[in-house]
Formats: C-alpha cells, structure tokens, sequence
C-alpha cells in the first residue's frame, strides 16, 4: 500500500475514532445526571456503559490509525473532538453558540490542516 493511501486510511480512522470519543462523552454527560458511587450504580448506569463502549471503540480506532502514519501527522486529528463535542453540546444540550467557540473551531480545524497535513 502507498504511503498516501496508508495515510488517508489513518486519517479516516482517526475521524472515526473522534466521533467516537465525541459519542462517549455524550454519553458520559448524560450518565453523569444519575451517576452514584456504587457497584449497583455504575452497573445499571446504561449510558455510562455506552460511554465506556464508545470510548473503548474510539481506542481501538486510534491504535489501528497510528499503524498507518506518522503520529505528529495524525494525533493532532484528535482535536476533532472539540469540534464534535460542541455541535453535540448545541444541538443536543441546547448550549449556546456564541462568537468565540466558532473562532475557536475555525482555529482548530485550521491546526489540523497545518499540523496533520504538514507531514514529511
């Protein structure tokens, strides 16, 4: 496989391992709001089990994209998560939006491209 198709496969699967992440942390949130310190709590807890499922999937992912690119080329991709967590946190929370956190994604996503597609 060339390198650039390796890249972009582990560019694709980081992505993946973002929205993942992203998803785990909804997930986590919503599983806080009933969230007890025990062995029956944290059991029965289904939204923080699908939490840990989703974080859990989003490691697997980002093991397997690391096999397929230089690390500072595709761990900044991580920082996608920022951008997933806040759409999550507007649309689905209801939090506002507001000048700074757009800026603040813009700036992300253009750190990404400068970092992530910077590579050798």
């Amino acid at each position: 496989m060339s390198h650039s198709r390796s890249l972009r496969r582990g560019i694709i699967l980081m992505v993946l391992c973002t929205l993942f992440t992203a998803f785990g942390q909804l997930f986590f949130k919503l599983g806080a709001r009933s969230f007890s310190l025990s062995i029956q709590g944290i059991l029965l807890n289904y939204p923080l089990i699908i939490g840990f499922f989703f974080y859990g999937m989003g490691s697997l992912l980002l093991i397997f994209a690391l096999r397929h690119g230089d690390l500072s080329q595709l761990y900044p991709f991580i920082a996608l998560t920022f951008v997933w967590v806040l759409i999550i946190a507007v649309t689905i929370f209801h939090e506002v939006l507001n000048s700074f956190k757009i800026a603040a994604i813009i700036l992300i996503v253009f750190g990404i491209i400068f970092i992530g597609g910077g590579g050798s």
